[in-house]
């Protein structure tokens, strides 16, 4: 009984101690580059975890901001191709205390959104278990955005909380993924230095506020006619030829209508996260 009444005040000092500082987990998030590949890309994405609330996010941001610093200071034109693409596509940041997520897209270029959601992950908890990092983990099951999710959890660190949107287990997620393993989020460490954050660039983003239910619908009319803004400009300036670098007079109205159909099929290709 003493034993027991040890191991209680043990887990209880933990968890004051992890719920009252910050700490970072960075995960490797992988995905099939699109529907039905077998081509997987990988990315650094971070868990920035403080008192009140959380931010996950990808590397990719911060590392174009330092190639852009890092270029204007050495005088180089900026190859903005060659930055590094988000293949998150978003920033969330998370109040558990509210059960409340934010989703910032990065998907619109120039305009982008941010919606609030609640949302309600039932989990399965089970007692098969694995190591990850050294700590004891613990699967359980959900279903979120039409697909299946299997996670693992390690109540040795008790905050309920994990990457991208999910959350609501007694620890904190170090893997989850979706049984076709089309997503998959795996921790690779663990810090309390915070060498990257993402807040000064949402704080000076103008985003768009607006419901998740809005959003989808924006974004699926963006997918059917993604150059819309671009077309309804050039019959605005009547501006339907332009001459390329050799000099050839090029029909614009032919090229944006190949491109646009181009776009569209890559776009029913896409792997997203949330069918």
């Amino acid at each position: 009984m003493k034993k027991i009444t040890l191991l209680i005040l043990f887990f209880l000092c933990f968890s004051s101690v992890i719920t009252a500082q910050s700490f970072v987990v960075q995960y490797k998030y992988s995905k099939h580059i699109m529907k039905d590949s077998t081509k997987i890309i990988s990315q650094n994405t971070f868990l920035n975890i403080e008192e009140n609330h959380s931010t996950f996010f990808s590397e990719a941001p911060y590392l174009a901001d330092s190639i852009i610093a890092s270029d204007e200071k050495l005088g180089k034109k900026i190859n903005f191709k060659a930055l590094p693409g988000d293949i998150l596509g978003c920033y969330i940041q998370k109040k558990l205390s509210y059960k409340d997520v934010t989703y910032y897209s990065l998907e619109f270029d120039g305009h982008e959104f941010k919606y609030n959601e609640k949302p309600e992950f039932n989990w399965k908890i089970s007692t098969e278990s694995k190591e990850i990092l050294g700590y004891k983990v613990y699967l359980a099951t959900t279903t979120y955005a039409g697909r299946d999710y299997e996670a693992y959890y390690t109540p040795e660190i008790p905050v309920q909380d994990g990457p991208y949107k999910f959350f609501g287990l007694p620890g904190l997620i170090l893997e989850i993924f979706d049984k076709k393993y089309d997503h998959h989020f795996l921790a690779t460490g663990i810090s309390k230095q915070k060498r990257i954050s993402i807040d000064d660039r949402i704080a000076k983003g103008k985003y768009i506020e607006t419901s998740k239910s809005k959003f989808l619908e924006v974004r699926k009319s963006h997918t059917e006619n993604p150059l819309k803004r671009i077309i309804e400009m050039m019959h605005t300036h009547q501006i339907y030829e332009k001459k390329d670098a050799n000099g050839n007079t090029v029909d614009m109205r032919k090229l944006l209508d190949e491109t646009q159909k181009k776009m569209i099929e890559e776009y029913k290709k896409e792997n997203k996260i949330e069918l």
